[in-house]
């Protein structure tokens, strides 16, 4: 709904109740194979990467690799099965035009699961356990950096550590701002396809971050300088029990969560034609679940090989505090002020549906209750006239006349074009939603460290429905070939593991 360059954001709702959907304004084509793959990449590796090493320590390395090999062969499953929905329910496609032509009694609600789910990632959500960040975009980024300049910048000299703008560096609300004055440059984009540029640099940062796993898992350098042998390394084993190894699903699950952001990839694909453009929406799929498998895989395999049954949620927290792991915490921070676009596009573009919605509905209710109320009025002037025959009074008998002396139906009032009425002005209502999501944001993530057990319920729940709920029952309820097995299977997986995942974090709570 932005202008010229405008994407599946802008949902025109169509009122016409036999056909709910919406009819986004067509975004510009030309998204290349390379854009796709490196936004979409960017969008699955983030900092959660970080809790795989701790994920392998409560499954053992055997059953960690399936797990991850499972998660990724069912991520990449429901993007194919949406972006075939959002072909069948007609392009440009949302979150809202598919759910409304497959589960329409239902769109309002999957479209504020979805916004609310990409609001708790950008801000805080779960903790690296559950394969997210620690604290959240914002919060994560301040955090990193107070912990990295603690390291360069305090000296242990209490008076020279206790200057005001050395306490203004270590302020985590300080470099709150600083987040919010990072993520700015790249939130008023109105394509993915602009975002391929801040993707590449953050995959760089990914590299680095990577590498310097590798380099300790393989002793180049010291995982465990100044702390005893038994103290920093645990034991490698391919099998853990039962329990703890189910606990650590969750984990594998939310790694590759990305499907918030398949509709504008489909959108904005570059094709002469549908099945070409499926193919090639297939190519950037298994791109980009395949290059997240390999970081994944490698981050995983390498932290636990390093510290075995001891790596913790956030495997950075086993590393000595030295210049290297300072280094690293200062590109996360980078990494994620660029990853916070990727969160930030797909809520806004539900925000924008709900808000259209929101707005005809309103409008449709307004008309109805004028004309009930005018119609009301004329058969009162109608029935209690004594004789007088005003302008009025003609034109209020002229009409009922018309009309046989009796209301007419509101399905005539209904099939005057709402939108001949409602105008929104499409270029205020972007920066309204933007300026309104990043506010809130950095307000949220001013006032507290941590929000604790309600996103992290906000998180469990959306990304299930988003990864394997609605994938499934989307293409169950659109198509009919022989691929609903498999949806099915997709759909029962997901109702299987919310459940599942629910559990596990309530009881973590009631044990800390």
């Amino acid at each position: 709904m932005y202008g010229s360059t405008t994407t599946t954001t802008d949902n025109n709702i169509n009122n016409d109740p036999n056909n709910p959907s919406p009819s986004p304004t067509p975004p510009p084509k030309g998204s290349t194979l390379t854009s796709g793959i490196l936004n979409l990449s960017n969008t699955i590796v983030g900092a959660g990467m970080l809790g795989l090493p701790g994920a392998f320590a409560g499954t053992g390395h055997t059953a960690g690799m399936a797990l991850l090999l499972v998660a990724a062969t069912f991520s990449a499953h429901g993007l194919v099965l949406l972006s075939k929905s959002a072909t069948a329910a007609g392009l440009p496609s949302s979150f809202y035009s598919v759910a409304a032509a497959a589960v329409p009694r239902y769109t309002v609600l999957i479209d504020l699961a979805v916004a609310l789910k990409c609001f708790g990632v950008a801000t805080d959500t779960t903790t690296m356990d559950y394969g997210v960040s620690p604290a959240g975009y914002l919060i994560t980024i301040s955090d990193s950096m107070v912990d990295a300049l603690d390291h360069l910048l305090l000296t242990g000299d209490p008076d020279k550590d206790n200057t005001f703008l050395l306490r203004l560096f270590l302020s985590r609300r300080f470099w709150v701002v600083g987040a919010l004055l990072s993520v700015l440059p790249f939130s008023f984009y109105r394509t993915l396809d602009e975002l391929k540029r801040a993707s590449a640099l953050a995959l760089v940062f990914v590299v680095l971050l990577v590498a310097m796993i590798v380099l300790y898992a393989h002793g180049i350098a010291d995982p465990c300088v100044h702390v005893y042998e038994e103290e920093c390394r645990g034991d490698v084993v391919p099998l853990t029990d039962f329990a703890s190894t189910v606990s650590k699903i969750p984990v594998f699950v939310f790694a590759f969560t990305c499907q918030q952001n398949i509709f504008p990839i489909v959108n904005e694909m570059e094709s002469s034609s549908s099945s070409l453009s499926q193919r090639r929406v297939d190519i950037v799929i298994v791109a980009a679940i395949g290059l997240a498998l390999l970081i994944f895989s490698v981050v995983a395999v390498e932290g636990y090989r390093t510290f075995g049954s001891l790596a913790r949620g956030d495997i950075l927290l086993n590393y000595p505090e030295n210049a290297q792991v300072t280094i690293l915490r200062i590109c996360i921070s980078f990494m994620l002020a660029l990853h916070y676009p990727l969160q930030l596009d797909p809520s806004r573009r539900c925000i924008s549906s709900l808000v259209n919605v929101l707005m005809q509905s309103w409008e449709s209710y307004r008309r109805r209750t004028e004309y009930s109320g005018g119609l009301s009025t004329r058969f009162f002037r109608k029935k209690h006239s004594s004789g007088l025959e005003t302008e009025l009074g003609n034109t209020t008998t002229h009409f009922l006349s018309e009309e046989n002396e009796s209301p007419p139906n509101h399905s005539y009032v209904e099939s005057i074009p709402i939108e001949d009425t409602v105008k929104t002005d499409p270029e205020k209502m972007f920066y309204i939603i933007t300026i309104s999501f990043l506010s809130l944001s950095f307000l949220l993530a001013m006032m507290v460290d941590d929000l604790g057990i309600v996103l992290a319920l906000v998180g469990a729940t959306g990304s299930t429905l988003v990864s394997y709920v609605l994938p499934g029952l989307i293409y169950l309820k659109l198509h009919q070939d022989s691929s609903r097995c498999m949806a099915w299977v997709q759909l029962m997986v997901g109702l299987c593991v919310m459940p599942l995942s629910l559990y596990f974090i309530l009881a973590r709570k009631v044990v800390h």
